[in-house]
């Protein structure tokens, strides 16, 4: 029975770093699209509000990559999601079999 027990409290560790992780990946995403629409809606301003008017020079797309560091901690988030995954995955197919 310990070895069932250590193995439940596995599954809610796992279970918490899951939903951490998902917060993470879900706020990444959220500041990444904020950061765009920013962008957009300051080129716009920059352009006198000219919706059909719109050309993207190439010097406005490297100030996208102000994002970067989201897109790391998106990328980052979601690895580390996955590997929580796998290793509930791999926690709940041991309690199964014990």
């Amino acid at each position: 029975m310990d070895k069932k027990s250590k193995i439940k409290k596995n599954i809610k560790f796992y279970k918490k770093e899951l939903e951490k992780w998902e917060l993470r990946i879900l706020i990444s995403l959220v500041l990444i699209f904020l950061g765009i629409t920013v962008f957009y809606l300051f080129y716009l301003k920059a352009n006198n509000w000219d919706i059909t008017n719109i050309d993207y020079g190439t010097l406005e797309l490297p100030k996208l990559s102000l994002l970067t560091p989201l897109i790391f901690c998106l990328g980052f988030s979601a690895r580390q999601f996955n590997y929580y995954k796998k290793q509930l995955d791999l926690y709940k197919l041991k309690y199964t079999e014990s």
